[in-house]
């Protein structure tokens, strides 16, 4: 089975990350994707990081219904700070009878070189690279065989976005799921 490894903060999910999810199913890019909720990213600061338990009961929420989208909670076993390659090999180790293809952003390919050990993971692994608004995308490059790149819409939404709102205390509709909404609102607030 393909599985589409989509890896993030999701700090809070929000829609444009489930209509991405579902898209990559839905249009037969791989046949279901694992959401991985990130304890820490290596590459962005922590401040205004939620807790791992709350963005894990809101990606939870967030997937309700959504058939081929898991979470998968493989990096809350790994030491910090994690890094996708570490994840994309225990991955492999557990499940060798899935192929797995990481699911980045056209922001992340333009500096996938500074990713550790980013040469391995071209070679042993897939990457869907999927559109993000400000950074162009080619249909194809000849140089990486195991890389697709795929015309998703586009979704200009931010989680950083998300928090501001709810700082200010303005209306998520539109940007989370209303169950998310309701969890941040009342569970976490």
């Amino acid at each position: 089975m393909r599985i589409g490894v989509y890896s993030g903060s999701f700090n809070p999910v929000h829609v444009g990350h489930v209509a991405l999810a579902d898209y990559l199913v839905q249009q037969s890019v791989v046949d279901k994707v694992w959401l991985i909720r990130s304890p820490l990213n290596p590459l962005k600061h922590s401040e205004d990081l939620m807790s791992n338990e709350a963005r894990a009961d809101m990606l939870a929420l967030a997937i309700q219904g959504h058939p081929g989208l898991e979470v998968c909670t493989v990096e809350d076993h790994l030491p910090l700070p994690n890094y996708t390659i570490r994840t994309l090999q225990t991955l492999q180790q557990q499940y060798p009878q899935h192929q797995f293809h990481l699911v980045i952003g056209a922001d992340n390919w333009a500096i996938f070189n500074q990713w550790r050990e980013w040469d391995v993971i071209l070679r042993d692994f897939y990457l869907v690279v999927y559109p993000r608004p400000g950074y162009p995308m080619p249909e194809s490059d000849d140089r990486y065989p195991t890389v697709r790149f795929v015309q998703a819409p586009m979704y200009d939404i931010s989680s950083t976005q998300i928090r501001q709102r709810l700082k200010s205390g303005l209306d998520l509709t539109g940007w989370v799921d209303p169950r998310v909404a309701h969890y941040l609102k009342y569970d976490i607030a």
